[in-house]
């Protein structure tokens, strides 16, 4: 999936009243303090079919800074997908029969990179009011085998340190008519490519 077509696809503002955001969610993400977050404890979660696949470096985490004087600062950082057996196997069952559930953190670099960037945009008395925000997006996946003829769904997920579970942030968000209401002419098969095939493992050269 390309970012022309699908824009805001996942997309979890945290402001109140965002449009695809569960009213059952919003009084966890409603606790989520941007100024003092635990990045590192921050997670992505996305579920979707199971032979849809988010590609790597297609999910990103975006914090906007908005100071009193009416400018607009962002940093943006590729989250990375979790890998951590331990982490993975205390995960809750979120995904239904034939769904994949992905989850996604920020490496210990971007973490460090958007906390300073915080600290210069709301710590201290002279950055007092100013305002700010969290989204997270998904723009770039892949399809195995055929396309498929039935509706694609996507729901996305948020665990920060205030919330301390997974917070439904899209709920079943229909990416094929998401899609047509964009552009009629793009068809989801063709915006979301087949995966590339692995290539085949190399015998290692026999001892001589």
């Amino acid at each position: 999936m390309r970012i022309t077509p699908f824009a805001g696809l996942l997309l979890a503002s945290l402001a109140a009243g965002c449009g695809h955001v569960p009213l059952t969610s919003l009084p966890k993400l409603s606790r989520i303090d941007i100024r003092t977050t635990e990045l590192s404890q921050l997670r992505a979660g996305i579920s979707l079919p199971a032979d849809i696949r988010p590609l790597p470096g297609g999910v990103t985490m975006t914090i906007v800074a908005l100071p009193k004087d009416g400018s607009r600062h962002e940093r943006k950082a590729v989250l990375e997908e979790v890998r951590d057996a331990t982490e993975l196997a205390s995960l809750p069952v979120l995904a239904a029969p034939g769904r994949r559930f992905t989850v996604f953190r920020l490496n210990a670099a971007d973490a460090a990179r958007l906390g300073a960037f915080r600290e210069e945009m709301f710590t201290g008395p002279q950055n007092s009011g100013n305002r700010g925000s969290l989204a997270l997006g998904a723009d770039k996946a892949c399809r195995l085998g055929e396309p498929s003829t039935k509706p694609v769904t996507m729901t996305g997920y948020l665990r920060t340190s205030e919330t301390r579970d997974y917070v439904p942030v899209l709920r079943d968000f229909d990416l094929t008519e998401a899609v047509r209401a964009i552009d009629p002419k793009v068809d989801l098969a063709a915006a979301v490519p087949p995966c590339k095939a692995a290539p085949p493992l190399t015998a290692p050269p026999a001892a001589p």
